[in-house]
């Protein structure tokens, strides 16, 4: 008897030991990158208010966990159900605090998954996923924000839902800042890509884009008088081709990589992690290709234009017409029609970076067999004729 109580001691202890070394580790915010990671909300002590304006920002809202209140708002006033020519249809559901995309046969219901995970940050439009055994699967609606419609996911099937397409890691490598991903051998000669849910940094964070910065904060909290940034990544320190290097490991396409873009850091070369298809440059898309897009401009030929000459990526993109027409302005004052256009409420954008239908993203509504362009500026500043300004 004594023998059993000294046991269950024993392992009572071991017990309390792990649950406590897990909690250290845990409230020490350990980052899912490696100890060299800081996370994001250690940034807010010294950068409170860049972090603060850098939540609103796209970048930022690139991808989330599904939260109930916030998807919901997609729900009002929308037609929350799509039909197919199969006769099937995709209806929105509310369950416990829960959306639902699920499938009937007239009443009854076939399928039913939770929207889980929220890919894109609404400014044009989000699309959904649901977890099954460690894999992500994209869901059969995506919600068009200025449309304020649910649609066909693109490129899925517009004859019947479709369930069982998987969202890869190259589609976490611009819509997060890392998730840890692992194959496994489902079946013979066939492998699966499988994820740990909770170790995805969700958006772009700030260690992104400025790289680790573990050592950086601790640095500074011994040295609060230096006030020289050390241990960390100062973009506009970097020359014009890291720079532009660092926003094409998202904005250059879909080239076939070498290794992992969760491994590039501020400084690296592209020409290290991709190499692209003949041809991509000859006639980019307008999603997602807007690196190369720009490089074929004159404005970017003919001087030192970066990413940031127009962007801040700290501050969300809600530009009214003069602060564009004034980024523009700043390097062609001598134009002979700023005049009529600012009188005529025109922006420079409207000519020179007109709307482009992206070919890269079908959408289609399946209820009505009908194309819905997905249209994003282009980024080759040119002159284009006047029945293509939009």
């Amino acid at each position: 008897m004594r023998q059993q109580k000294i046991f269950f001691i024993f392992i009572l202890l071991i017990a309390v030991t792990i649950c406590f070394v897990k909690c250290i580790q845990q409230s020490s915010g350990s980052d899912p990158r490696g100890p060299l990671y800081a996370g994001a909300d250690a940034c807010l002590q010294c950068h409170k208010n860049i972090a603060d304006s850098y939540m609103h920002t796209s970048h930022n809202k690139t991808s989330a966990p599904v939260f109930f209140d916030s998807i919901r708002t997609a729900l009002i006033n929308t037609k929350t159900m799509v039909n197919y020519p199969n006769g099937h249809t995709v209806k929105l559901e509310e369950e416990r605090r829960n959306i639902l995309q699920s499938q009937f046969e007239g009443d009854k219901k076939i399928l039913s998954e939770k929207m889980e995970m929220v890919f894109g940050s609404g400014e044009k439009a989000r699309t959904f996923g649901y977890w099954k055994d460690e894999q992500l699967f994209q869901l059969p609606l995506t919600y068009l924000t200025n449309l304020h419609q649910w649609t066909n996911s693109p490129g899925f099937p517009i004859d019947h839902p479709y369930y069982t397409r998987p969202i890869i890691s190259r589609c976490f490598e611009c819509h997060s800042s890392y998730v840890y991903h692992y194959n496994e051998n489902t079946r013979p000669l066939e492998i699966t890509e499988k994820f740990k849910p909770n170790t995805i940094v969700y958006g772009i964070d700030c260690e992104r884009c400025h790289g680790p910065a573990k050592k950086h904060i601790d640095f500074h909290r011994e040295n609060p008088a230096e006030k020289k940034a050390t241990y960390i990544a100062d973009i506009k320190s970097l020359s014009r081709t890291q720079q532009s290097d660092l926003c094409g490991t998202c904005h250059s396409g879909n080239p076939v990589s070498f290794k992992s873009i969760f491994a590039f850091m501020p400084g690296d070369s592209l020409k290290n992690y991709y190499m692209y298809y003949p041809g991509s440059f000859i006639n980019p898309d307008v999603h997602g290709m807007q690196m190369q897009l720009l490089q074929q401009s004159a404005c970017y030929k003919q001087s030192t234009l970066t990413c940031l000459t127009c962007h801040n990526p700290h501050k969300a993109e809600n530009k009214t017409q003069q602060t564009i027409t004034a980024s523009c302005i700043s390097c062609h004052n001598t134009s002979l029609h700023n005049t009529q256009m600012i009188q005529e409420k025109k922006n420079c954008i409207t000519c020179h970076m007109p709307l482009r239908t992206s070919r890269s993203l079908d959408f289609n509504n399946s209820t009505e067999n009908k194309n819905i362009p997905y249209k994003l500026r282009t980024h080759r500043i040119a002159i284009y004729p006047e029945n293509e300004w939009e």
